[in-house]
């Protein structure tokens, strides 16, 4: 039988299955039994039938691609974020497509209208420019669900926001019960929800904590290095003896800052990370890091697109994400 001649209903004659049924199990339908998926799949296999996808779309205006929208892919947390969300929407029949804009308005513009020139059938989006009344637009009249990540921006859609000011509080909270007073602050001041989060969520706590605020460094970019900046505060005579800092490059740099002065954590200065990675398990000591649980997080996008997808648009929600405190060696008591 030649391959182009094969069709679904060939398919299904050979699985011993409805074409109906054969059609679902091809298109990762709800409803399937595992082993008769199996068994279609296989029928499918040997046949060599491939089907064609784009009528397959027209059929079913359904594409089985979810686009990912991020504006910095050297944060470690989106790139683990894309490898848990496309591993969890393959077991349901989609293909995730991952774009970085690497904070580049027109990048973000252009990956948008491509989502949607495409047919995409949901898109997941944390962009650089959140408020942008251009990509505002093009969010708008993007035909399918979307989901924003830690962004206000003003769109329809389902949210998942981070809890910047609750990590804030845990941070200088922990920091203050060791009797530290000096405290700096090192997290780029971006015009985004984090940034903004962040810095109202650090003044906030400290004069809560009644602790006075002092200097901050502020990295135009969260991958931009902070070296001097960071050795100049710390050369201070009146210098800070803690330090919360974000990210991954930021956090590296900061640490080059402190062994160049000949600074040791934390007999010297103690250290909070924002954020979890390989860098913090690994540093010689262990950093305290501000940790999100990265499974609560696939959980609430994958679940609430692909209800979206299967059920239209329906009402959207926002969802909050907590910090946890992960204690390690970096802190010190104040002596």
């Amino acid at each position: 039988m030649s391959a182009k001649k094969i069709t679904i209903r060939d398919v299904a004659r050979h699985a011993g299955v409805s074409v109906g049924t054969a059609s679902r199990a091809m298109n990762a339908a709800p409803g399937v039994m595992e082993q008769t998926r199996k068994t279609v799949q296989a029928a499918a296999q040997d046949l060599g039938y491939r089907p064609n996808a784009a009528a397959r779309a027209l059929r079913s205006r359904s594409s089985r691609l979810i686009g990912c929208l991020f504006s910095d892919l050297e944060n470690p947390l989106y790139m683990r974020l894309f490898n848990s969300l496309q591993d969890r929407w393959a077991e349901a029949g989609f293909v995730t497509l991952m774009t970085s804009s690497s904070g580049r308005l027109e990048r973000e513009h252009r990956a948008i209208a491509t989502f949607a020139e495409r047919g995409l059938d949901a898109i997941v989006i944390a962009p650089g420019h959140e408020a942008d009344p251009e990509l505002v637009r093009l969010l708008t009249a993007f035909p399918g669900p979307i989901f924003v990540v830690d962004r206000d921006t003003p769109v329809e859609a389902d949210r998942l926001l981070f809890d910047h000011a609750g990590a804030m509080r845990l941070a200088v909270n922990h920091l203050a019960g060791l009797g530290h007073r000096r405290i700096l602050p090192v997290f780029s001041h971006v015009t985004t929800r984090p940034g903004l989060m962040r810095h109202a969520g650090f003044d906030a706590a400290m004069r809560a904590a009644d602790l006075p605020l002092g200097p901050r460094v502020e990295p135009e970019t969260p991958n931009s290095p902070v070296f001097d900046e960071v050795r100049a505060a710390l050369s201070a005579p009146d210098r800070p003896t803690a330090m919360v800092v974000q990210g991954t490059r930021v956090l590296s740099s900061a640490l080059n800052a402190l062994a160049n002065l000949g600074l040791r954590v934390p007999e010297d200065v103690s250290l909070v990370a924002i954020g979890d990675s390989a860098l913090t398990e690994d540093h010689v000591p262990p950093i305290t890091s501000l940790r999100l649980d990265r499974e609560a997080m696939v959980d609430v996008i994958v679940n609430r697109v692909l209800m979206q997808i299967r059920d239209g648009r329906s009402d959207v929600q926002d969802s909050l994400l907590e910090y946890e405190l992960i204690e390690r060696a970096s802190c010190a008591r104040l002596t």
